[in-house]
């Protein structure tokens, strides 16, 4: 395993390219985030208030985060890996921020979580106490979880909810999970329905695969952060 470093200074120094990339990212998917995202983003958004023109620092993340949820930015060089790497840190609600932004190339689509990834899908919901429960309920299911059964569905069920969930609010699907909020093909694959959506049910969810190297091929929503928390408790409950 891989040693994840405990480094809360700001993030590298990076180039102007990649303060490029990070200002193409914002423009492409602000408009449609805010058209088709979750009213918890879009809350959290407004809290976090990101900036547009380039890479916030950890510092500044931390000041917005940590006073109202306790968890704690944090930087790792560890690119996504097994969760026993990261699974420990969470449990100390430490969120990891890779260093790593993605190319021109994979503006559209990236199979890895990058920093663009980190912070504009996953942090503004952060800001969200109701929501930081939610995130809270999975560290402590893995690390308790004595076989490779139950570590694989927990994984499961963390990627098509907090990742790739979607949520009803008023009749109408929104976004919730981070992937797609932060992937621009996945986003219009979900909005132009080209990909099939399930209730989440545990017994539903645990027969999927993560879709790490492709685009998802099955989704799934539930009806709230209240309902999708009954439901994990369902199977965290018997590890």
């Amino acid at each position: 395993m891989e040693q994840i470093s405990m480094d809360a200074t700001p993030l590298r120094v990076f180039t102007e390219e990649q303060q490029q990339i990070w200002r193409a990212l914002y423009k492409k998917l602000i408009v449609r985030v805010e058209k088709y995202a979750c009213q918890d983003y879009l809350t959290g958004f407004e809290l976090l208030e990101l900036p547009e023109d380039h890479i916030p620092t950890l510092e500044y993340l931390n000041e917005r985060i940590t006073p109202r949820t306790g968890w704690k930015c944090v930087h790792t060089s560890v690119r996504y890996t097994s969760a026993d790497d990261w699974y420990p840190e969470f449990a100390k609600k430490h969120f990891l921020i890779t260093d790593y932004i993605r190319s021109w190339e994979e503006i559209e689509w990236t199979h890895e979580p990058d920093m663009f990834h980190d912070i504009f899908g996953h942090l503004p919901f952060m800001t969200l106490k109701h929501y930081a429960e939610l995130e809270e309920m999975f560290a402590p299911a893995y690390l308790r979880a004595t076989t490779d059964e139950q570590k694989e569905n927990i994984k499961r069920l963390a990627w098509f909810s907090t990742e790739f969930g979607l949520i009803r609010e008023n009749g109408e699907r929104k976004l919730f999970g981070a992937g797609l909020i932060s992937g621009a093909e996945e986003l219009d694959n979900v909005v132009q329905n080209r990909v099939p959506v399930m209730p989440f049910t545990i017994e539903n969810v645990i027969q999927y695969d993560k879709a790490v190297y492709t685009h998802n091929k099955q989704l799934f929503e539930f009806e709230s952060i209240d309902a999708l928390k009954t439901e994990l408790a369902r199977y965290f409950d018997t590890i």
